[in-house]
This record gives C-alpha cells, sequence and structure tokens, in this order.
C-alpha cells in the first residue's frame, strides 16, 4: 500500500496526512482575508508542462502543485484512500486549491523529495504567494466528469498548454516508453536513441491525440477569454527570446511581478523529426496525402 511506504519512509509526514480534514472547512481557505488567485496549467501529456511547472515554481510567489487527478498521484492516492477532500472530484479540487494544511504539507513532501535528490529546497510560507495551482490533464477532467468545473470555479486561470504537432508529441511519449525517462533536470543530456512507430497503429494513434487536443480547447469553450492564456509548445520552445516573452505574459497574466527565472527541467529530444525516428521513411509514405502530412514538416 502507498501509505504504508510513506509512513515507512516519513513517519511525521504520514501522520500528519491522516489527521487532515476529509472535506472542504472554510476555517482553513487560503484565501479568506488575502488576495491569493488561483490557476490551473491545462494540457496533455508530453507537451512541456512539467517545464513549465518547474519554471513556475521558481517564483517566489508562486506555488503550482503540479498533477492532482491522476490515479497515480499522491493527492488522489490519499483522495481514494483516506477520504481526503469529501466525496466528490469538485470538493476534492476545491480543497486542494483552498487548504492551508494541505499548502504546508505539500511544501513538506517538496522539501524531503528535493532532500533526497540533493537538490536546493525551495520551502515558501502562504503569506508569500500569490497565486496557487496546478496542472493536469484535459482527460482526467473528463474521465472525472469534471467538465463544468472551470466555468463555475471563476477565480482560477487558465493556462492552455497544447502541442500543435500530434506526431511529435506521439515520438515523445514513445521515447519515454522506451527509455523511461519523464524528464530530465538541468542539463541533462538530450536523448539520442531514435524511436520505432508501429505503422499499422499511426493513424489510429495521431486521431486519438487530435481528439484529446481538440477535447482540451472544448473545455475552454464557455470560460470568459480574458481568463485564458493559449500557449503552444512549438511557439514557446522555438527560441530563448520566445521564451523569455512567454514568460513575461504568464507572470503578467498571473498578477505577479516579471522575474528570470529558470526551469530545473530539459527538453529531451532532438527538434527535427527525421532526427528522431528509426522508420522514417516508412512514416512519411504513410502520412503523405492524409492531414498528418503537415507534421513531418519541421
Amino acid at each position: 500500500m502507498w501509505s504504508e511506504n510513506l509512513h515507512r519512509i516519513l513517519p511525521p509526514l504520514h501522520q500528519k496526512i491522516c489527521q487532515l480534514p476529509k472535506s472542504y472547512n472554510s476555517r482553513e481557505k487560503i484565501t479568506e482575508g488575502s488576495i491569493m488567485q488561483h490557476h490551473l496549467i491545462l494540457t496533455n501529456g508530453r507537451s512541456g508542462s512539467n517545464y513549465l511547472r518547474s519554471l513556475l515554481n521558481q517564483h517566489p510567489q508562486v506555488v503550482n502543485y503540479g498533477e492532482v487527478l491522476g490515479d497515480w498521484t499522491i493527492p488522489y492516492k490519499l483522495r481514494k484512500q483516506l477520504g481526503l477532500g469529501g466525496d466528490s472530484p469538485e470538493s476534492y479540487l476545491d480543497y486542494i486549491y483552498s487548504s492551508q494544511v494541505f499548502f504546508y504539507l505539500a511544501q513538506i513532501y517538496s522539501a524531503y523529495s528535493k532532500i533526497t535528490k540533493k537538490e536546493k529546497i525551495n520551502f515558501k510560507n502562504i503569506n508569500q504567494v500569490a497565486t496557487l495551482g496546478i496542472k493536469d490533464f484535459s482527460i482526467n477532467f473528463v474521465r472525472k466528469n469534471l467538465e463544468h468545473y472551470l466555468k463555475e470555479r471563476e477565480d482560477i486561470l487558465v493556462i492552455n498548454l497544447f502541442r500543435r504537432n500530434s506526431l511529435k508529441r506521439l515520438i515523445s511519449l514513445q521515447s519515454m516508453q522506451l527509455s523511461g525517462v519523464v524528464e530530465v533536470r538541468g542539463n541533462g543530456a538530450k536523448v539520442k536513441r531514435k524511436v520505432y512507430l508501429p505503422i499499422d497503429n499511426l493513424l489510429p494513434q495521431l486521431e486519438i491525440f487530435e481528439a484529446e487536443k481538440n477535447q482540451q480547447f472544448d473545455l475552454l469553450k464557455e470560460i470568459e477569454q480574458k481568463r485564458i492564456l493559449n500557449i503552444a509548445y512549438e511557439d514557446y520552445f522555438s527560441s530563448a527570446k520566445s521564451q523569455e516573452q512567454y514568460n513575461h505574459e504568464i507572470f503578467e497574466f498571473l498578477g505577479v511581478p516579471e522575474m528570470k527565472v529558470k526551469s530545473n527541467h530539459s527538453r529531451i529530444l532532438p527538434d527535427k523529426v527525421s532526427e528522431k525516428l528509426e522508420n522514417y521513411e516508412a512514416v512519411v509514405q504513410t502520412l503523405n496525402g492524409t492531414e498528418y502530412e503537415v507534421y513531418l514538416l519541421n
């Protein structure tokens, strides 16, 4: 059991988690008597969200918990095992966004994690944080029947991070599964091993990724545009100057002072499709004449 492993590794933290209120309690609400804002990085896998989350957390006035809706995440495991956040997915997310106790437990767990990785601790106090958020996949909002959540929670600003090129997203996913590397920290070397894409499954996989991208935008259809900042992976990573400009827009959007910060994460793969694929010629033949042909362009 996950809770048993945590109890063995970090007894004090496990004990505190077990004592958490099981549902939302307005008396411990972070935003009461403060001006803290809330945000969400809405995205899908292999779209640069780990990089962006890491970058945001380098800012002294920003905290982003990362993923909380996936069944594999620590907070959601606590929800299933301990009833954290109440009975519904809505109350669970409200709890994540509002609980002062959860905020400090997350800071403690983050500090412990960094100690084990021999990284610099970045512990923050509530009174220094101007915006608090999560990053999660649009497919998780749909799976948890949370399509209406963002419309109803008008205080949540949405950074809509998406990847136009579904082929490169698929290559990135295949590379991760091949290497087991989800993210590279610091100036880690790029993955040089080429990826083989099964041709029989190529078009169906791209159709799924296109559907996920459309689904991501569908979640935002009924939300005021002023609450949304759209960022394409390709635009953000096009150059150092582009990243600097987008970082300025992100901090302005979140209402925090601009700062020159650097993510702890690095991109893993080279950019050219021809350099990534072991069976590049076969992929070209399969995609020529289809709507996905444009994704072969570098």
